[in-house]
């Protein structure tokens, strides 16, 4: 062949692979994707420290749920090893950690124990899967769960249900759903888990969806994400997204002729909302009154919300609430599993004139400070513990109240507020941590605390004159009630300037989710009362009239004549003298200028488990196990082979140039 087309040849082939490098290796982008046949899995070892990250793996027909296993363990980098016997695979090792003694790996489906092996088990779309090591018997933890359907309609009520130590709320959801014979449908994402479709044969409209909550607070991970823990109140409501309204296009027309400059155009006003006045705050609460009665709320046991609004309005608590928690004191022993319930009663025994000290020969109060919960608290359990003992001045051992002052302070965000988990600060727990250390503001770090609270709450609260919040479908009026209660609470008026923007103050704002029964809604479009939001409501009045006339906290009450306790022993505090938790503090507005954002919490890694929490000092705020990171792990293997097909190309095409100069060079000589 003749030479010179070898040269040419030579370099049309390094030009064409230097091309062919750049094309064929050019990485396309990874997205997240919902699953079409999917579970979740996830392993923990004997002290709740994650050895299988949670991990979403698609499933084919047949396969099992040792099989998922397997392949989660591929995809983590996490050796799997096991034992073939008689009954199947018999696990020894998942991610290197091995039981020991008489523990073993035990399998457990949507928070339950298998009742058959993980190789036996056929993989099913939407399961959870997780791996434990345990002893016999394996320990458990009660959670309860409510659901609350279209128009307000309750589906599940406050259902009780024992889980596996390490379950997700997920799996709380599942068995509380199979009791009431309710179907949950999930769609499964490869970065984002499991998110719920519809419960049951539910009706939903094109703006639908079901928010989750734990304790009364949203989630801000994936429900199978959230690890339960003891005496947790897991809730999902469904709310309707209303889009905002795109204007009208504007009609062609005629240009129009400048304005004089000295003849501005007036702008038209923004309708202003009605003042509120005393005679309203009242009007408002006798139709919540009015309300009560047409709809017949029962006064008892568990309804404590109406029991506190019952006591602030200076009505009379009705017998069947004393009795029926008499009732439950004896059938309990005095011994309440959840400690919401038990935080929850003393506080509407307070309210009813009774010593919570001295029920039925149980003092509840001693069962509240010494409850195993408070070993390991989450920041709600720290704030109603508060409330509780203060509720009516009970007496406690030294430290105690000490103790939980300093815990809700130390699960302060960075930029001010508190949050039940994630980064974001939120109203409602914001507004109820006020409410709880209120007392205790003359401690130099609780005022400089609240006072960060009240700076974030200002800043977060829309033109609208409340909070808009996506999970709770908006702008929803427990989130606006909630901050008028702990900024009463804190000696700030609600209706101040701070707290007044184009919509109306923070009062102002609540009005407009009344209905015509008296009653209050969660979202302004909702067309009937919320029994929920109805009771937050009437507690936000009251807060607020009591901050106007100087009468008092709603959370602390009078106990009957001959059943006040001796006064309990305060914190230290690092000012002379202590404040009369009893009397609301000066009014303090909040400080206007330079407020500090607050950042969202950032997306979570494919392969981590979403982490609780962090306050300032970094501890984990939610008071869960932390999940420890592998240190040094190895990052993905993300580069290709483009850099060296590019470099072998452009060594080709720099040998053919060499040879085309040598060869031209040589005809020249």
């Amino acid at each position: 062949m003749n030479k010179g087309i070898m040269q040419r040849l030579t370099v049309l082939f390094a030009v064409l692979m230097l091309i062919v490098g750049n094309l064929a290796f050019v990485q396309p982008a990874a997205t997240a994707a919902a699953l079409d046949n999917a579970v979740t899995i996830k392993a923990i070892d004997e002290n709740g420290e994650v050895v299988l990250p949670l991990t979403a793996v698609e499933i084919e027909e047949g396969e099992t749920a040792y099989d998922v296993l397997q392949e989660a363990g591929e995809k983590n980098d996490a050796e799997i090893e096991a034992t073939m016997g008689e009954y199947g695979a018999f696990i020894t090792s998942i991610g290197g950690a091995s039981p020991t003694g008489d523990a073993y790996w035990s399998f457990n489906i949507n928070g339950i124990g298998a009742e058959i092996g993980a190789s036996s088990h056929k993989a099913a779309n939407g399961d959870h899967y997780l791996f434990a090591i345990t002893e016999w018997p394996s320990p458990s933890v009660t959670a309860k769960v409510s659901v609350i359907g279209k128009d307000g309609a309750e589906m599940i009520s406050e259902e009780s249900v024992e889980l596996m130590q390490g379950a997700s709320a997920y799996g709380a959801l599942i068995q509380a759903a199979s009791k009431h014979d309710l179907s949950v449908q999930a769609t499964i994402d490869n970065t984002f888990f499991t998110y719920i479709n519809n419960l049951g044969n539910t009706e939903l409209g094109a703006n639908d969806y079901w928010s989750v909550g734990v304790n009364g607070s949203d989630l801000n991970s994936s429900i199978v994400d959230y690890t339960i823990q003891p005496d947790d109140h897991v809730q999902l409501t469904l709310h309707t997204y209303e889009p905002p309204s795109e204007p009208d296009p504007e009609e062609p027309g005629e240009p129009e002729e400048p304005a004089d400059p000295a003849d501005p155009e007036p702008t038209e006003p923004v309708e202003e909302a009605n003042p509120i006045t005393d005679q309203v705050i009242n009007e408002n609460i006798a139709n919540i009154l009015s309300y009560i009665k047409t709809t017949d709320v029962s006064v008892t046991y568990g309804n404590e919300w109406w029991v506190w609004g019952l006591a602030n309005a200076n009505e009379e608590i009705p017998s069947s609430y004393v009795t029926s928690v008499k009732d439950r004191v004896k059938s309990v022993e005095g011994n309440f599993r959840n400690i919401y319930d038990l935080e929850k009663v003393i506080m509407g025994l307070s309210a009813a004139g009774k010593d919570a000290s001295s029920i039925e020969g149980y003092d509840l109060v001693d069962a509240l400070v010494s409850h195993a919960s408070l070993e390991n608290p989450v920041i709600n359990m720290n704030i109603y513990a508060l409330l509780a003992v203060d509720s009516g001045q009970y007496e406690t051992p030294e430290g105690f109240r000490e103790e939980h002052v300093e815990a809700i302070l130390e699960l302060e965000l960075d930029g001010g507020g508190w949050s039940f988990v994630g980064s974001a600060p939120s109203p409602d727990i914001t507004g109820m941590a006020l409410a709880a250390i209120a007392p205790y503001e003359e401690q130099a770090e609780v005022k400089a605390a609240m006072d960060r609270a009240v700076t974030y709450l200002s800043e977060a609260q829309g033109e609208t004159g409340g909070y808009n919040i996506d999970s709770n479908g908006g702008d929803a009026s427990e989130s606006i009630s909630q901050v008028i209660i702990g900024l009463a609470s804190a000696g700030v008026d609600p209706s101040g300037e701070a707290f007044t923007k184009e919509g109306g103050n923070l009062l102002q704002h609540l009005m407009k989710f009344k209905q015509a029964d008296g009653g209050f809604s969660h979202l302004q479009d909702d067309e009937a009362s919320s029994s929920m939001s109805t009771q937050q409501a009437l507690l936000a009045l009251a807060a607020y009239q009591n901050f106007v006339n100087g009468s008092g906290l709603v959370y602390q009450f009078d106990l009957e004549s001959g059943e006040t306790p001796e006064d309990p022993e305060q914190p230290e505090t690092e000012q002379p003298g202590e404040a009369d938790p009893e009397q609301p503090a000066e009014t303090e507005q909040p400080n206007e200028s330079d407020p500090e954002q607050t950042e969202q919490p950032s997306d979570q890694d494919d392969n981590e488990e979403v982490q609780p929490e962090q306050s300032k000092n970094g501890e984990s705020a939610a008071k869960t196990t932390p999940v420890k990171k592998k240190a040094g792990e190895k990052l993905p293997e993300t580069g290709t082979n483009t850099m060296a097909i590019m470099i072998a190309g452009l060594g080709l095409l720099l040998i053919g140039f060499i040879l085309f100069y040598l060869n031209r060079k040589r005809k020249t000589a």
